[in-house]
């Protein structure tokens, strides 16, 4: 799965233009520096930070930039990079929730931000899957089918989604419409028709499904 990672820093050339070092006094003292000059000392730090691999706290010296010159559109575009960057960190790390935190964050500061975005998705349908597939195997079929539904609302393509949404629905239907739950298995094969699992649990249906109709025909005689 590809992720995205930008290597490019817009608006660090007007940064470091902007950034100027306080003066002295008349009485030969440092004045003191304003907020925008503090500003600027955080964000050269920040890219410092990244520079050096400490994504965390980068984002943690440009969240101190960006509160002290909150409408630098510069420091919340390099905001926003470094968070995606660390966004793919903690996702290879095993750490989804923070990386869709991470994302999330990145695309309040640059609404636009397409890779930040896709991202997001990316990892949400990851992250959403795997839980899903964990409640199914505890035999939580109910929540297990909300984290498919999810996925496909994210990526209606996911070929894994629709085979586990089909199993999840079979499960909840076995026993009271095993005709139903076999037509769900159906679908699943038809998508993966090499997994025996799914053929096994095919057939199961199928003998249930014939079973509840010949004993539904034998009541009525």
């Amino acid at each position: 799965m590809r992720f995205y990672r930008l290597r490019s820093w817009g608006g660090i050339l007007a940064l470091v233009a902007a950034f100027m070092v306080t003066g002295l006094g008349v009485e030969g003292r440092a004045s003191a520096a304003s907020p925008h000059e503090i500003g600027d000392q955080a964000e050269i730090a920040a890219l410092d930070l990244e520079a050096q691999g400490k994504l965390d706290d980068a984002i943690a010296k440009h969240r101190e930039a960006i509160k002290l010159v909150p409408n630098s559109k510069a420091f919340k575009e390099n905001a926003a990079r470094t968070l995606n960057a660390a966004a793919i960190a903690k996702h290879d790390a095993n750490d989804d929730k923070t990386a869709i935190a991470y994302l999330e964050e990145a695309l309040v500061l640059v609404p636009n931000f397409k890779q930040a975005k896709e991202n997001l998705a990316l990892i949400k349908v990851v992250s959403l899957n795997t839980e899903g597939v964990k409640l199914l195997k505890s035999g939580d079929f109910t929540n297990a089918a909300a984290k498919f539904t999810e996925v496909l609302s994210l990526q209606a393509d996911n070929k894994a989604a629709k085979i586990n949404m089909d199993v999840a629905q079979a499960q909840l239907l076995f026993k009271d419409d095993p005709a139903g739950a076999a037509l769900k298995l159906q679908d699943a094969v038809t998508l993966d028709p090499t997994r025996q699992f799914l053929k096994d649990r095919l057939a199961e249906a199928q003998t249930a499904a014939d079973a509840k109709a010949a004993a539904e025909a034998k009541a009525k005689k």
